[in-house]
């Protein structure tokens, strides 16, 4: 407790800064409406806290520096059939955080995921996500949103 907040001034902590706001979230390409977010710098600029609310889902993000792996992990929340998801092995490079992911459907099919926020500048966020079924060989996107700063 001697030394409040060491996060504040760690520069891989401050790697997902560019996500803090409030933003209305778009389909990429698009003027689809896909909802809007909040993401609050919590824990002493240790985490980052993600508030999701659109027209059909919800939900909720813990993202922070996993002290074991020491990169960026993000473990989800949403209040739909298979809404609990764990992103791992994030990384900031070339101005976008990239984290992997697993998933194991009803037939027990493992999937490989990707997720990436790019970080397009102060008032714009993308968001990609997409799985492959072969191993990475080919992808399907899973979603693909743009997130745009609110005034």
């Amino acid at each position: 407790f001697l030394n409040g907040n060491p996060c504040m001034s760690d520069p891989h902590a401050r790697e997902f800064d560019f996500w803090v706001g409030e933003w209305d979230v778009f389909v990429t390409g698009t003027k689809q409406y896909a909802g809007n977010s909040v993401i609050q710098m919590i824990s002493g600029g240790c985490a980052l806290f993600e508030n999701w609310e659109s027209p059909n889902s919800n939900g909720k993000s813990i993202n922070f520096i996993d002290p074991v792996s020491n990169k960026w992990k993000q473990s989800w929340a949403g209040n739909y059939k298979d809404g609990i998801q764990e992103f791992i092995n994030g990384e900031y490079k070339d101005n976008a955080m990239h984290f992997t992911f697993e998933t194991i459907d009803a037939k027990g099919l493992k999937s490989i995921g990707r997720f990436i926020f790019y970080n397009q500048g102060p008032k714009q966020v993308r968001q990609f996500n997409e799985t492959s079924i072969d191993g990475g060989k080919t992808w399907t996107t899973g979603y693909d949103f743009t997130y745009i700063r609110k005034k």
